[in-house]
């Protein structure tokens, strides 16, 4: 799968951060002032990514939760 793709140059590298739990992930972008969401991936990891997102890009992740969604910084 190709790391970077239209909207706003998405690189995933940059813009996806992995955690062990959700609540870690909450935390870390709430620390930081990232606005993004926190998603959970087919295999059960746990993904932090930034607003910039596409939809898609992670085929089935279930959003457990949105983080400083009005925020326009990214990670």
């Amino acid at each position: 799968m190709n790391n970077q793709t239209s909207n706003e140059e998405w690189v995933v590298e940059r813009c996806s951060s992995p955690f062990n739990s959700s609540e870690e992930a909450v935390n870390y972008m709430k620390k930081k002032n990232f606005g993004g969401m926190v998603l959970q991936l087919e295999d059960g990891s746990i993904q932090a990514v930034c607003r910039t997102y596409p939809d898609g890009f992670y085929p089935n992740a279930k959003i457990l939760e949105k983080v400083n969604w009005e925020e326009e910084s990214c990670c």
